[in-house]
């Protein structure tokens, strides 16, 4: 197989992370979200705390990649929500091998230390990112009615970081939509 077309391959496996919902909220018949729309979020959360925690350059680069990528494995083995995964358990490390062989290897390698190698600094960071974004999401649900209050509530302990704590925090006190709904440019007619 030519490089191009393996290169092509891992970009349309990744695509399929479009169509790959999160199956959690499908538990209390939230709206549907795919794994992209997470890893998106979950990257811009990735980069508001390097911004928080005063990061390197370099840091903040590694963090955001490890956060888009975090869920690539997915691509292949779906989402399995918190009941599901008590009666099974997937490779993810064996998938993610397996999604690289074939890439140039400098990709292969820098994929594999996106995943894998980061300091637990930014490790940590990295988990929170997830778990903020899954708390983001239930807020969001929330305050459109949905139950998923406890989304939020188990995100709590989870955090270690005091910026990730503090945009917790922040999170739970804001309305989701008042950043439109109260917007004063709405009365300026603009």
């Amino acid at each position: 197989m030519k490089k191009d077309s393996r290169l092509a391959d891992f970009l349309f496996e990744a695509g399929l992370l479009k169509t790959t919902g999160r199956t959690g909220w499908e538990t209390v018949r939230a709206p549907r979200e795919s794994v992209a729309e997470h890893s998106f979020r979950t990257a811009m959360v990735g980069w508001v705390l390097a911004k928080m925690a005063g990061l390197s350059p370099s840091e903040e680069a590694s963090l955001i990649k490890a956060c888009l990528f975090h869920d690539l494995h997915e691509a292949r083995i779906g989402d399995l929500h918190r009941l599901a995964k008590l009666y099974g358990k997937l490779d993810e490390k064996k998938c993610e091998a397996d999604q690289r062989e074939g890439l140039a290897p400098a990709m292969a390698d820098d994929l594999m230390r996106s995943l894998n190698l980061l300091p637990p600094r930014l490790k940590q960071f990295a988990y929170e990112a997830d778990k903020i974004e899954c708390a983001i999401t239930a807020k969001e649900y929330l305050d459109a009615g949905y139950r998923t209050k406890k989304w939020i509530e188990h995100t709590r302990p989870m955090l270690k970081s005091k910026e990730a704590k503090a945009l917790l925090a922040a999170i739970e006190k804001t309305d989701s939509i008042s950043w439109f709904i109260d917007n004063p440019k709405w009365d300026s007619g603009k």
